[in-house]
């Protein structure tokens, strides 16, 4: 049984109605379900797409993931790097709580066109950017649109796949970054080592135009849901605002940056009451520790995958090849993960395989601080990051699974909206204060290695908190039936 079936006025869960989050076992099932009922009539087609769309971002996300380094090299700003990830994330604090809404009210369709056309726009002017400063207002506006397209394919999951089998659909999803990550790193190796890290943003345009095209005719089935509840567009932008200016604030000790940090945690936090379930801050059992679960994991792994291959090139001396063979080994390791938990969530829950998954995180990240170390072999930061993937891989889908077990029929992708919002935060939070903490080593106020270890340090506190937070989520779990 769902755990609310009211909204507040914000078009979220209202705490209110929560039923009592007990510890009491859930149901026994039938062995997970077969691959083949993913891909069953209709639903078939619009799995094909959604997977088709998942590969080419993840094909895009690591080759500039990749290429990185190469561009701080051309454009400089060492003290922006870590706002590269973090605009993109940033920018969806508008988007993802708007989308969410407009994609229960509109349908899928007319959004994830939309969001495309600001995503391509993004990818553009990151190719032209003759700066760095330039760079990352690209990917702010490719963050507005990949927020979007974030929001509709899981609110396409919660919408059309019986319960029972989303869990397949999410490992399939996760899936798509096998080959990309395979292919992902020494491609845009390659493109940098030829033709440019500009073309990195330019080649995946027309794949990633096509898989939407593709994609929109598969979402004709899903109808709106009428709603008259108002759009938390002031409480999103605001969000969006103070989020902005607390990071900007982190990016140099001063009594400017100070006072910046202050003014935005002042706008922020009143506009993230409003836009979250009551009881996220705290962790509440249910849906608010969700989505405190969801920015807690997204932190854990942002603060160290976004500076990983900077510590491997600038303080091991390694290629940008050889660096992005470590984003290769997470990736594949993500999809191990997620097959894991696609075969065991429904047995174990969602609690047992989030804390497993977040203790998995944990010690993945103490192996790859050791890489700060001269003295110990690089493989041991290859196989912890390796180790880092494989535990992000069963909380990442774990999280949402949990939401979408427990969502209100018609409002899935708003109600969702808060846990990806969540995500989101975490991203551009674990990125931020990892970059804040790499920009002291800019101004030399630290070393490097000091810098980029206390990036590690702020991944490893967000993975233990999320090994308590864990015990909180709903643990619904799906019954054997066909619905």
């Amino acid at each position: 049984m769902p755990l609310y079936r009211s909204v507040d006025k914000s078009g979220l869960p209202c705490p209110a109605t929560l039923a009592p989050v007990t510890s009491e076992p859930a149901q026994t099932l039938s062995p997970a379900p077969p691959w083949r009922e993913v891909f069953a009539g209709a639903r078939g087609r619009l799995t094909a797409g959604l997977l088709l769309l998942e590969a080419l971002v993840a094909i895009e996300s690591l080759i500039v993931l990749t290429i990185l380094p190469a561009v701080e090299d051309e454009l400089g700003g060492l003290s922006l790097y870590g706002w590269t990830f973090t605009a993109l994330t940033l920018a969806s604090f508008a988007t993802v709580p708007i989308a969410g809404r407009l994609t229960d009210r509109l349908g899928p369709r007319p959004v994830l066109a939309f969001a495309l056309v600001l995503y391509v726009a993004g990818l553009l002017i990151a190719a032209a950017a003759p700066s760095m400063l330039v760079l990352v207002a690209g990917r702010f506006v490719q963050g507005i649109g990949g927020g979007g397209l974030y929001t509709v394919s899981l609110g396409a999951v919660a919408k059309t796949y019986p319960e029972r089998i989303r869990p397949r659909v999410m490992a399939l999803l996760a899936s798509m970054w096998i080959v990309p990550g395979l292919l992902g790193p020494p491609v845009g190796t390659l493109i940098a080592a030829t033709l440019g890290w500009r073309w990195a943003f330019l080649v995946p345009i027309p794949l990633i135009v096509v898989g939407v095209l593709l994609v929109i005719p598969s979402l004709r089935s899903i109808g709106s849901t009428p709603d008259t509840e108002r759009l938390p567009v002031a409480a999103s932008l605001l969000l969006m605002l103070g989020a902005g200016v607390f990071l900007a604030g982190l990016t140099s000790l001063n009594l400017l940056s100070v006072g910046l940090v202050l003014v935005g945690l002042a706008v922020a936090i009143p506009a993230l009451r409003r836009v979250t379930p009551r009881g996220t801050f705290t962790a509440r059992p249910g849906i608010g520790a969700a989505a405190a679960a969801a920015f807690l994991a997204s932190c854990a792994f942002l603060a160290v995958d976004g500076f990983l291959t900077l510590m491997l090139t600038k303080v091991r001396g390694l290629s940008v090849g050889q660096a992005g063979l470590v984003i290769t080994a997470a990736t594949v390791a993500w999809a191990a993960g997620s097959w894991y938990e696609s075969r065991t969530v429904g047995r174990r829950g969602a609690r047992w395989i989030t804390t497993l998954g977040a203790v998995v995180i944990s010690f993945g990240t103490l192996l790859v601080a050791t890489g700060l170390i001269q003295d110990v072999p690089i493989v041991v930061a290859y196989v912890g990051w390796g180790l880092g993937g494989l535990g992000m891989g069963m909380v990442f889908p774990t999280i949402p699974l949990a939401v979408m077990s427990v969502a209100t029929e018609g409002h899935e992708a708003g109600e969702l909206s808060s846990t990806i919002l969540m995500d989101f935060l975490g991203i551009g939070l674990g990125a931020g204060l990892g970059g804040a903490s790499v920009a002291l080593a800019d101004r030399g106020t630290i070393s490097l290695e000091a810098g980029i270890g206390g990036a590690f340090a702020i991944g490893l506190l967000s993975a233990l908190l999320l090994i308590v937070v864990a015990r909180r989520l709903p643990d619904a779990r799906p019954v054997d039936s066909a619905a």
